[in-house]
């Protein structure tokens, strides 16, 4: 048995001997030449053509590389004819790929809608931090970050006995313990 095909790559796509990288290697260690090296080497972004692309926000690059959700407001562009379950490639704003996902909305959805999950991760291909960090910079979390330091709100930000009541109103604690639910008492049955 031998594979003819992987994907949009067939086996008389680029083929190369291990000689051909060995000789542009060394052509470009001693020459500085690396037009050989180039077409020995193809990009992985080549065989991710037949995709659908979804075009993130540079901002939000780098949290979809710590395994974040593709919500909808870090979504630049995105591609028509995009279906529920359909494997798609979420891509930065110069075409390098980020993750390979499953799409959860389709296009219509995502153009009249403006929160929600777009897509699942299945596969993350971006190295971490290429881009800069951005997550923890919006007016909510420099408020935050602002109350932990004057000492308004504990080293982990849950309320303390000095938190400002303004705080306290759009504050949502989702760590805490939800109460039980009330249990109607039994009345006891009788035996005759």
């Amino acid at each position: 048995l031998r594979r003819v095909r992987s994907g949009i790559q067939s086996e008389g796509d680029g083929m190369v001997t291990m000689h051909d990288v060995l000789d542009a290697m060394w052509l470009y260690e001693n020459h500085k030449d690396e037009s050989m090296l180039r077409r020995v080497i193809k990009p992985l972004e080549g065989l991710l053509v037949n995709h659908k692309r979804i075009i993130m926000k540079d901002s939000s690059v780098n949290a979809v590389c710590y395994g974040a959700k593709i919500m909808l407001p870090g979504v630049l562009r995105y591609e028509d004819g995009i279906e529920i379950d359909q494997e798609i490639v979420i891509c930065t704003t110069k075409g390098e790929a980020i993750c390979l996902a499953i799409a959860l909305m389709t296009t219509a959805t995502m153009s009249s809608c403006d929160h929600g999950v777009v897509a699942k991760i299945k596969r993350v291909i971006m190295e971490r931090d290429i881009y800069p960090r951005k997550w923890g910079l919006g007016p909510k979390a420099s408020a935050r970050k602002a109350l932990i330091a004057a000492g308004k709100l504990d080293k982990f930000g849950r309320p303390n006995e000095n938190t400002p009541k303004e705080w306290l109103t759009g504050f949502v604690d989702y760590n805490a313990k939800k109460p039980a639910a009330a249990v109607a008492p039994q009345t006891p049955v009788k035996e005759t």
